[in-house]
């Protein structure tokens, strides 16, 4: 949590290096600073934009996240539980146990199950709730 809060102080300063945000996010996208990309698209309610710069680098729980900042927006809230119920089949897919996990998979797994108590499970579509409950029964 800490290195959050540096972090963010850190953007907040070299954010009055520009004249404006979008100077900024063009500054980041030239020097390929995507972490950087992300925050600064989070600030401005880009939520959907910051989602897809971390499923393009891979990052699929870090959309996730992002997704459910969105508070107002229900195509958010089913794009981020698809996202997440693909990631939870990849690390249990096959009949594969928990206790069979590397150390990697398992840490993930349990940001996994913490990212699914986010959720409003009656939001859901019929069929991604029996998902859900199929992964954690």
């Amino acid at each position: 949590m800490l290195f959050l809060l540096s972090l963010t102080l850190v953007f907040r300063k070299a954010s009055c290096l520009f004249s404006d945000a979008e100077e900024e996010l063009e500054f980041v996208r030239d020097c390929d600073l995507d972490i950087a990309e992300v925050h600064i698209l989070v600030q401005r309610g880009q939520f959907f934009e910051a989602a897809d710069l971390h499923i393009r680098e891979n990052r699929m729980l870090d959309a996730v996240e992002v997704l459910l900042k969105d508070k107002n927006s229900k195509e958010a809230v089913q794009r981020a539980s698809q996202s997440l119920l693909d990631a939870l089949w990849g690390v249990l897919s096959f009949a594969v146990l928990p206790t069979e996990l590397d150390n990697e998979s398992r840490a993930n797994l349990k940001r996994m199950i913490r990212l699914v108590g986010q959720f409003d499970l009656s939001s859901l579509k019929e069929s991604a709730q029996r998902e859900v409950g199929l992964s954690f029964d």
